[in-house]
């Protein structure tokens, strides 16, 4: 038996206004992939205001940071090992070319059909089992014989587009001064409208993270703890392209070497020790 989705979340579907609880988000950004691919899980922020955080995403996609929590289950475990393990509701990346099996490595061959038809058969009536995706009309040739179709026709399901329903969450809940032209990610959005709130700059990314200014209350201070948690036994030589590399996931473009220039003065401000950031970050901010 699984539980119920918490009645005090609100639910997604409400929100995009269906009835379906098979959801299909387009985010042209997954459709990027090799080493200058980035980004593509910049909509898991927003799932997340949903209580959405079971996610199933490739490997290549976890740099090491997370902006928000959530229970993983890789693409490649699902592939290799099935989906009983899986728990709903989940959220799934997988864009065109992981379906297809289009897209390789050197390791393996990504090909997601046969996952997503196994998720669909086990999910529980009424959880929700959200598909993010680079194209409104998803295909899987193996499965989906007639030309032209997608195997969205096959299914109960509803089609939304990630920007649109980012833009219109932002309109009602946040007073962010970023443009969606710089970042579709809604953590960085929350971040600008909590400074702008404490009447700080708060239209571009470097300067949400400049830690000598911002409140001890702003969420970009949660990266640096995540950062002290995972790697304080595993420094690597070069950290700043360490994490310029874990910004990859979330951020479009531009200026992630500046933030993380910003994170990594601080980690060593603080000597990569958790008691010296809450030091810094509330006694040192008093002063601000």
């Amino acid at each position: 038996m699984h539980d119920p989705p918490d009645s005090e979340t609100p639910a997604l579907a409400d929100f995009i206004g269906t009835r379906d609880s098979f959801l299909v988000i387009r985010d042209p950004q997954l459709a990027k992939t090799g080493s200058q691919a980035r980004a593509q899980l910049r909509s898991l922020p927003f799932l997340a205001e949903f209580g959405l955080d079971r996610v199933s995403h490739p490997e290549i996609y976890d740099n090491g940071l997370r902006l928000v929590e959530y229970e993983l289950f890789p693409n490649e475990d699902l592939r290799e090992n099935g989906v009983d393990g899986v728990e709903f509701p989940l959220v799934h990346y997988v864009s065109q070319e992981m379906l297809t099996g289009e897209l390789r490595d050197e390791d393996s061959t990504f090909d997601d059909q046969d996952v997503i038809r196994r998720l669909l058969r086990k999910r529980p009536e009424g959880l929700p089992y959200v598909l993010v995706t680079d194209t409104s009309t998803p295909k899987m040739p193996r499965h989906t014989k007639k030309p032209g179709k997608s195997f969205i026709d096959e299914f109960e399901c509803t089609v939304t587009d990630y920007k649109g329903l980012l833009k219109r969450y932002i309109q009602y809940n946040l007073d962010s001064d970023l443009p969606l032209s710089t970042t579709q990610n809604l953590f960085f959005h929350q971040i600008s409208a909590h400074h702008k709130q404490e009447g700080l700059e708060a239209g571009s990314i470097p300067v949400l993270f400049d830690y000598t200014q911002i409140p001890a209350e702003s969420p970009a201070w949660a990266p640096l703890y995540y950062l002290i948690r995972e790697d304080v036994d595993r420094v690597l030589e070069d950290y700043s392209e360490r994490i310029r590399e874990a910004l990859r996931s979330w951020t479009e473009r531009g200026p992630t070497q500046k933030v993380a220039n910003s994170m990594l003065d601080m980690l060593e401000r603080v000597e990569f020790e958790e008691d010296r950031l809450d030091s810094y970050r509330y006694r040192h901010q008093e002063d601000i």
